[in-house]
């Protein structure tokens, strides 16, 4: 007789799961990172693997295993899942898995949102897989570890991690509940939580999040999502997040670039005293007031393959189906790792951004740009492109990684620069 367990959790594998933000859903998370300090990731793979190199503290290293040392609370417990938030790092790195607690290794799927063979792009992304309950011990912390094909073309196999969220899952809750909001939604409102927020033993902090179309900073490229997305576990660009009790967990929200859709919607996760998250039903059917400009995001053509600088000039196309006459500003928005050796993004063949000082770290690039920069835009096809980062001295030097999806365009129209 098959094992129909074995079979549901490799079929439940193949997925990409978004539990975390259902309505109704209550759980636990624990989150690995790794301390602050010089290169504040995690490698996987060879050459300077965590195994040899990565000297941690013992209460979070022992030999190749990595530890959660908090004690896992399976109580009352339904399923887990563990998230990894993964840079690719090197082309051509492969076959990534995750052991827990000496149990068999786990396959980690590529992101199927990334076109085949995804090992070929340069990505940053959160990758979720399930764990079988019976692998972790009520109680008790965690002992992990990760491996990788030990090929690779040019003989360094390399993904790195920012962090890891472990997720235990408890029989779904009611929902906690947003205040209302108007309709129309202006320029700066508030996003505030209802008495006790649906927590049985009250709330200590509320994190909100869109649910509509922006540009889209989860490594997928979908801009139409419930955007969600951390950096070494913490969320960052969302709606907001409050721990102010006194203030029903408001938070101050700026519509300003946001674009302009049908309608969209707002959704609340909740951390209560006794330390499960709860999630709100999504309030829907919410519009933007009217304003004397409108902001419109366009989709990227597909990002280059290794966009690499130290390999080559790169582009990639934005088509912009509206006059351009009309634009004031210009948004563009990327995500990349160590921006420092970029030697410069170009708009159709004009310099409008150069570099950072930041080496060896991820980034994330937004600049609003309200001048000539504005006047190098034009209907249609516009190209977005990246110069070759030169030798020094005559030795290679690492270049900017341009992740996946690449260069999100915004464009704001009427108004006068800076009209708000």
């Amino acid at each position: 007789m098959p094992n129909y367990l074995s079979i549901l959790f490799l079929l439940t594998l193949s997925t990409t799961l978004t539990a975390q933000w259902e309505p109704g859903s209550v759980y636990r998370e624990y989150t690995w990172v790794m301390p602050e300090g010089g290169e504040a990731f995690l490698r996987v793979g060879g050459r300077y693997g965590y195994r040899s190199q990565v000297k941690l503290p013992p209460e979070l290293q022992q030999g190749d295993q990595l530890i959660l040392p908090e004690e896992i609370d399976l109580k009352g417990a339904i399923r887990a899942e563990v998230s990894l938030e993964k840079v690719q790092s090197h082309e051509d790195s492969r076959d990534l898995t995750i052991s827990i607690n000496g149990h068999a290794p786990i396959p980690v799927p590529e992101p199927a949102w990334i076109p085949e063979p995804q090992t070929e792009y340069m990505y940053h992304t959160d990758l979720t897989v399930p764990i079988p309950l019976t692998q972790l011990t009520d109680a008790a912390p965690l002992r992990f570890s990760m491996a990788l094909d030990t090929t690779q073309r040019w003989g360094w196999p390399q993904n790195v991690f920012y962090g890891l969220t472990f997720r235990i899952y408890y029989a779904p809750a009611a929902s906690p509940k947003i205040i209302q909001l108007p309709a129309q939604i202006p320029a700066k409102t508030y996003l505030s939580m209802g008495e006790a927020a649906g927590a049985s033993n009250g709330v200590k902090a509320v994190d909100y999040i869109l649910v509509g179309k922006d540009i889209d900073w989860s490594g997928r490229g979908t801009q139409a999502r419930k955007h969600w997305q951390t950096h070494r576990g913490k969320p960052h660009h969302t709606l907001g997040h409050s721990t102010d009790a006194d203030h029903n967990f408001a938070v101050a929200w700026d519509t300003e670039w946001l674009p302009e859709q049908e309608s969209f919607g707002v959704q609340a996760r909740v951390l209560g005293e006794d330390g499960k998250y709860r999630v709100s039903e999504v309030q829907n059917g919410l519009t933007l007031a009217p304003r004397p400009y409108t902001v419109e995001v366009y989709e990227s053509g597909p990002a280059p393959r290794n966009w690499v600088t130290r390999s080559g000039e790169f582009e990639q196309t934005i088509t912009v189906e509206d006059e351009v006459k009309e634009a004031s500003a210009l948004q563009l928005s990327w995500l990349s790792w160590s921006p420092c050796y970029s030697n410069g993004v170009y708009l159709n063949g004009h310099l409008i951004w150069g570099r950072t000082d930041d080496c060896y770290v991820v980034a994330m690039h937004e600049p609003v740009f309200e001048g000539l920069e504005v006047k190098y835009l034009q209907e249609g096809d516009n190209v977005i492109s990246t110069a070759l980062t030169p030798l020094f001295q005559g030795q290679m030097v690492h270049g900017m990684e341009v992740q996946w999806p690449g260069m999100q365009l915004k464009v704001k129209y009427g108004g006068g620069a800076g009209a708000h």
